[in-house]
């Protein structure tokens, strides 16, 4: 019998890559994992996308967070983010979160792609 978490997990990374494709189509992608090194549930670069679907929405931030700055430079990609699955809503209704470097060194980007 398959593990339901597991099961859930993919619904929800399923789901939040439909309607991330929506608009973003072919760019839009879940990596088949090799080996043993995660490089995250979903790429949408320059984003690696920790995807959760956990009851805490507090564990979910903590582990996912922490999975994606890993993955990050495992997929050699700059920003690692967590989705997470909101009880009840669809993937539209998700958080997505960042740490407060991931955020500086976004708004950095930002700032630099606007004086070009």
């Amino acid at each position: 019998m398959a593990n339901p978490n597991k099961a859930k997990g993919d619904r929800f990374e399923l789901e939040l890559t439909r309607f991330l494709a929506e608009v973003h189509g072919r760019q839009v992608r879940r990596p088949h994992q090799e080996g043993y090194e995660d490089v995250g549930d979903i790429h949408l670069s320059p984003f690696v996308i920790q995807a959760k679907n956990y009851r805490s929405v507090t564990e979910a931030l903590n582990v996912g967070l922490a999975g994606a700055a890993v993955q990050a430079v495992r997929a050699e990609e700059p920003y690692g983010v967590v989705a997470v699955k909101r009880r009840g809503k669809s993937a539209e209704h998700a958080y997505i979160a960042m740490t407060a470097a991931t955020f500086r060194d976004l708004v950095r980007r930002l700032a630099e792609a606007e004086t070009r």
